[in-house]
């Protein structure tokens, strides 16, 4: 039965009675625009052919009236389907003239063919063979003409097709017996071409809609792939890509040159929020931050998240520093409110960087440089501030050009050198180890303080040539020394970071055959801190080749005593700033006696950095504090210059 049932639904479809869709309905409805008035206009001019040959023979109700009747039909079906080209049309409002034309197909064929079976009757042999040439050509013509509606074709071959085989064979003359049996050949293979012709005109309509389908998708594909390209997945703002665009465009349509805000906002004391609870914390933290700074811009101004932990911001403003100092000011004090984490509260801050168009840069790059600047002056004075940028900064940034552009030359120019501070025993003054400082004499800007040409050098990408430059000088002097002295050497974060730069030390201290064990290298806590597992197995390696690590400048950056286990280090250097106040600040005294014995417990040595006077070298003695440095015992000089 449900096979039965299947193959009437398969022959429904193939006759053209079956479900179509849109896109076919309006196939056949604009074949039909062309095809329709030609198949009337056949019909006509045949119609017109059989009325004159039996003109005068025939009745003429025949010849005349029912000829002019059905001529008129014709016309103005044909003159209806010509309008229709001028119209548009609903899918239902197609879809019912479709069904019209078949009704129309049959009422014609029928009306047609009576009348063709009338004028039979009258005249000679000659004229019924027209009669049957007439009807004839003229189903095949209908059926050609509407081979992309099966239907039309099944009611016209039925209608038509049927009752004059039918009536032929019936008259018994054998030339109408032949003619009915070609027909009837012809006619079935004309119905099975239309079958098939229906089959790959509706499956080229279904590869269109198939296709358009697939485009659609394709395209809404695009639109989302476009709308991730330009989003923060994490924060849903717009990301980096999205917000140069935005600039570029913003700058493209301000023909007007209005004044507008470029800030970049960095999070400072995000990265132990990674390390301490975990980066699902980090990632809270960071969409609280969203969700506040669009709070504090109240819908205006244009925000993103361009990097890690920085924000980018462009806001239609006027060029009062009070106004954007005060919007700085919000968004600053916003970010530092405490965040509520499963493991407890969490507390950051973020520094600010404005530039106003056009005095800060007239293009992206500009803008973005200025802000990036002034954010840069931001956490250097003081993390949790707001700068803006100006004329000043940019007297500075024409000066770090020139230095850069020096710099640059310097090493070709051995320009660069070393003065050694010494490492002494507290108790005996003896000299320990030296520790090598870079210094810069360039002929036309003098003495360049190192803090400046290493800042400089740190984000031009130079200081791994400087690094290994002057390490190699290093070794030079080790070489003449002593054999108890050894050398300690600053590395900068990206030395930390380069694997090649590391392997380069070890290869070094091998063309000059010296020991690594008589290296100490000295990594800043703020470096450690930066990348805490990353460093820390580097230094691990390190110590594996020979090398002692220094934990340098330790209680200046996030002075967190819970680090230390995690970190691989010889020595601890105690920064400067607890022996400053040290006399007066017995707080100072607990945190140093703290850490020495905190060293104690794990079989590592501490020096303290910056002894002054011979008080304060006592006060440590008493503490514990073994190994010393500072201007009481030896300001940085020449290494000729210092008696070892």
């Amino acid at each position: 039965m449900e096979a039965n049932i299947k193959l009437l639904q398969r022959m429904t479809e193939w006759a053209g009675f079956g479900a179509k869709t849109e896109q076919l309905i309006f196939a056949q409805f604009n074949e039909l625009l062309t095809k329709v008035p030609l198949l009337y206009f056949v019909l006509l001019v045949s119609s017109l052919a059989l009325t004159y040959t039996y003109y005068g023979v025939a009745p003429d109700y025949l010849t005349v009236h029912v000829a002019a009747f059905l001529s008129v039909a014709c016309v103005l079906r044909a003159f209806k389907w010509y309008r229709f080209r001028f119209q548009n049309f609903t899918q239902l409002q197609a879809l019912h003239q479709i069904r019209m034309t078949v009704l129309f197909s049959i009422i014609m064929g029928f009306g047609f063919s009576i009348w063709g079976f009338a004028l039979y009757g009258y005249g000679d042999i000659s004229l019924r063979v027209h009669v049957a040439y007439y009807m004839s050509v003229t189903v095949i013509g209908i059926i050609v003409c509407l081979l992309h509606l099966p239907a039309a074709v099944w009611s016209t071959t039925l209608t038509v097709g049927a009752p004059f085989v039918v009536f032929f064979v019936n008259t018994g003359e054998l030339i109408f017996v032949a003619i009915a049996v070609n027909f009837l050949l012809v006619a079935a293979v004309l119905v099975l071409i239309t079958l098939s012709y229906y089959r790959a005109f509706s499956n080229v309509i279904a590869a269109k809609e198939e296709l358009q389908t697939q485009h659609q998708h394709t395209q809404q594909l695009n639109i989302q792939n476009e709308l991730l390209a330009n989003l923060d997945g994490l924060t849903e703002l717009a990301n980096r890509r999205s917000f140069s665009k935005h600039l570029s465009q913003k700058l493209r349509e301000n023909i007007d040159k209005q004044c507008f805000v470029v800030a970049l906002i960095d999070l400072d004391g995000f990265k132990p929020v990674n390390d301490i609870h975990g980066h699902a914390a980090g990632d809270r933290v960071l969409k609280e931050v969203s969700q506040r700074l669009i709070k504090v811009l109240k819908g205006k101004g244009f925000l993103a998240r361009i990097g890690g932990d920085e924000f980018a911001l462009v806001i239609d403003h006027d060029n009062c520093h009070e106004a954007i100092q005060s919007l700085g000011n919000n968004i600053t004090k916003e970010i530092q409110k405490p965040f509520e984490m499963r493991t407890g509260l969490v507390q950051i801050s973020g520094s600010c960087g404005f530039a106003i168009y056009p005095e800060g840069g007239e293009s992206v790059d500009e803008l973005m440089d200025s802000a990036d600047f002034a954010l840069y002056e931001a956490k250097t004075a003081s993390r949790g501030s707001s700068i803006i940028f100006s004329g000043e900064h940019k007297r500075l940034i024409k000066q770090k050009s020139k230095l850069e552009l020096a710099l640059n030359q310097s090493i070709k120019n051995s320009e660069l050198s070393l003065n050694y501070q010494p490492i002494v025993d507290g108790k005996t003054g003896e000299i320990i180890a030296l520790e090598a400082l870079a210094r810069w004499n360039n002929p036309e800007l003098g003495m360049v303080p190192p803090d400046e040409f290493i800042m400089i050098a740190e984000k031009s990408g130079m200081v791994t040539e400087i690094t290994l430059c002057l390490f190699e000088k290093a070794v030079r002097d080790l070489k003449n020394w002593p054999e108890h002295l050894f050398l300690s050497f600053n590395l900068s974060v990206h030395d930390v970071m380069n694997q090649h730069t590391l392997q380069r030390l070890s290869e070094i201290l091998q063309e000059h055959c010296v020991s690594e064990q008589r290296v100490q290298l000295e990594i800043t806590e703020t470096i450690m801190m930066s990348d805490l597992e990353h460093c820390s197995n580097t230094t691990k390696m390190l110590q594996q080749k020979g090398f002692m690590i220094a934990l340098d400048d330790f209680g200046s950056g996030y002075s967190s005593l819970s680090y230390l286990h995690k970190l691989a280090f010889d020595n601890l250097k105690i920064d400067r700033g607890f022996v400053k106040n040290l006399l007066e600040d017995p707080r100072s005294q607990g945190v140093v006696k703290t850490i020495v014995e905190l060293c104690s417990s794990f079989n590592v040595s501490c020096t303290v950095e910056g002894v002054e006077t011979a008080k304060q070298r006592d006060l440590l003695l008493t503490l514990g504090c073994q190994q010393m440095q500072g201007y009481y015992f030896y300001r940085p000089a020449k290494i000729e210059d210092l008696k070892l």
